[in-house]
């Protein structure tokens, strides 16, 4: 397994988000082009972050009876906590003045060896460590990674 695309939790909400359809088409077609090519990985904190806001947010009521089954397929894809993750995200809040749970994100994809962080809530095309930021709403799968994807 290759995972060089780290998913945060709002692209995997936006699957599921019937208010933008425009963004949902994206983030569907990302995620579809991720898993076919074996190109993904996602945190635990990913996984959570997406049960808690469905959990409680209304315009997610239409997802809660799926959302256990959808996060549980995503596990596979999951990347596993190191011991230097806490250290490295306080290092990353420090030097880019992050907020601590996005630097964790952050941190996570770099020990991953990711080399997209894709995610609107960031800004695009910044680069933190070996990790660069990409709007999936503002660039299509194919544009990013092109070939890769078609392997």
């Amino acid at each position: 397994m290759t995972a060089d695309v780290f998913v945060d939790s709002t692209t995997l909400l936006y699957t599921q988000d019937l208010r933008y359809p425009s963004k949902q088409s994206a983030a569907v077609e990302w995620l579809n082009r991720l898993l076919i090519s074996q190109r993904m990985s996602v945190s635990a904190q990913v996984l959570n972050e997406t049960y808690w806001v469905v959990s409680r947010k209304a315009e997610f009521g239409h997802w809660r009876a799926d959302v256990r089954t959808f996060l549980g397929k995503l596990l596979f894809w999951m990347t596993p906590p190191t011991s230097g993750g806490l250290e490295r995200a306080w290092a990353i809040e420090d030097q880019f003045g992050l907020r601590f749970w996005d630097a964790m994100l952050i941190a996570s994809a770099n020990e991953a060896g990711c080399a997209i962080f894709l995610s609107e809530d960031l800004n695009d095309g910044q680069v933190y460590g070996r990790v660069r930021v990409v709007d999936p709403f503002r660039h299509a799968p194919d544009a990013v990674l092109g070939d890769a994807l078609r392997s």
